[in-house]
């Protein structure tokens, strides 16, 4: 079946949803394709599992393309917390910060599915990005957001499963391989320690070599993976 993603459609202008069900039938595939051609869909996304095969086949008969291939690692907190040494002076952000997080926002997560799908342009990856880091500080987006302001910042969101997630973490560039990544990982997981939560997970891109060094570096363990698959339909331009 197709269900719309309600706020991607309103952020992006364009009818977004998702296709979910029996992905490994090219008849169901296709049924729901022309239905959502009917409905005015521009675009689907779709998740299927990276070791279905046929299902991958399948989706790519039908139009769909890769688009990102996620990996979430995952560490104890207490764990990670007792080989850690505290990290440099953080604070939690502010609107004030705004302009410094939005302005690295747009360098920072170009290995992003946002900017190597084609239905996607550039400057609404970018203006994507500049939105997440808005709501996170508004704490629409995560319950927390901390930062070092001469060398970057990590955003922590509490899931309903009570453990604790990193949707975001960017170091700018002239901080980088000076220890201000490990520093803003033990920051947030020391937040998420005051909160009770035992188990954090971080989500980075198979392709973000620099980032899956980093978090086995961390000490943290793969936990899963998963793929994401994309279809144009029409009315799909980018704008």
């Amino acid at each position: 079946m197709v269900e719309i993603l309600t706020w991607d459609t309103a952020f992006f202008g364009r009818k977004i949803g998702m296709l979910t069900g029996e992905l490994r039938s090219r008849v169901a595939v296709a049924d729901e394709l022309d239905r959502a051609r009917r409905e005015d869909f521009a675009y689907l996304i779709c998740r299927p599992p990276v070791d279905d095969g046929l299902a991958i086949h399948t989706l790519e008969q039908a139009g769909f393309y890769l688009t990102d291939v996620g990996v979430t690692w995952v560490s104890d907190a207490g764990r990670y917390l007792a080989g850690a040494t505290s990290p440099r002076l953080v604070r939690h952000a502010t609107e004030a910060d705004l302009p410094l997080l939005t302005g690295e926002a747009v360098k920072l997560f170009r290995r992003s599915r946002f900017y190597s799908d084609p239905f996607f342009s550039e400057a609404e990856a970018d203006r994507l990005h500049v939105a997440w880091l808005e709501n996170s500080v508004a704490g629409k987006a995560a319950n927390a957001v901390l930062i070092i302001p001469d060398a970057g910042f990590v955003t922590c969101k509490l899931t309903k499963d009570g453990a604790g997630e990193v949707p975001l973490i960017g170091v700018w560039e002239q901080s980088r391989r000076r220890g201000a990544g490990r520093e803003l990982m033990t920051s947030a997981i020391e937040w998420f320690a005051t909160q009770g939560v035992k188990t954090v997970r971080v989500k980075t891109q198979v392709k973000n070599l620099r980032a899956m060094n980093f978090y086995h570096r961390l000490g943290f363990d793969i936990d899963s993976m998963d793929m994401t698959m994309g279809c144009r339909l029409s009315g799909g331009d980018a704008k």
